[in-house]
């Protein structure tokens, strides 16, 4: 019963964070979106190399576009990246009634490029969800969530300046 009644909390806030945000840009967003002034390979180097300068891994990458080209479909290059911090992840894997967040896990942040050409690094908005879990395991999500925030600020500011230098 407790699962079932997590589960439909997840999706009651996913909805209202989806209509709130349509409704109202003021309030805080489910999905962030942030711009890279640089290429998709060039945000993909420079993104990775911060991960890895944050102490946190790469577990996987996901070639979106490439998939659905072996099924026929031609779409803008999109990249899944799963990611992870060991502290974090068993902070919220050590107790059971924390468990039911992994379908959060690993930290997922996808960047890919738009049908315009402009690039994308985008993510769930680990902030604005921490309220709704107990105070334990808010703060987990906030402090991975920052952390994550700020390798992708680190990322487009490496990217600016390479830019500014080009």
């Amino acid at each position: 019963m407790k699962k079932k009644m997590r589960s439909m909390v997840i999706v009651v806030f996913v909805l209202c964070s989806s209509v709130c945000a349509l409704a109202d840009q003021s309030k805080p967003q489910m999905f962030l979106q942030t711009e890279s002034p640089k290429s998709l390979s060039e945000t993909i180097k420079v993104f990775r190399e911060e991960v890895a300068a944050g102490g946190w891994s790469i577990l996987n990458v996901t070639n979106m576009a490439g998939i659905l080209s072996e099924r026929g479909y031609t779409i803008s290059p999109v990249l899944i990246f799963d990611v992870c911090s060991g502290k974090y992840s068993a902070n919220i894997l050590a107790k059971d009634e924390n468990r039911f967040v992994t379908p959060l896990m690993p930290c997922r942040i996808s960047i890919y490029q738009t049908s315009q050409g402009k690039v994308i690094i985008a993510r769930l908005n680990a902030k604005s969800m921490a309220p709704m879990f107990s105070p334990e395991l808010a703060e987990t999500m906030t402090r991975s969530g920052g952390e994550i925030e700020v390798i992708i600020e680190k990322t487009i500011s490496r990217l600016k300046q390479a830019k500014n230098k080009s």
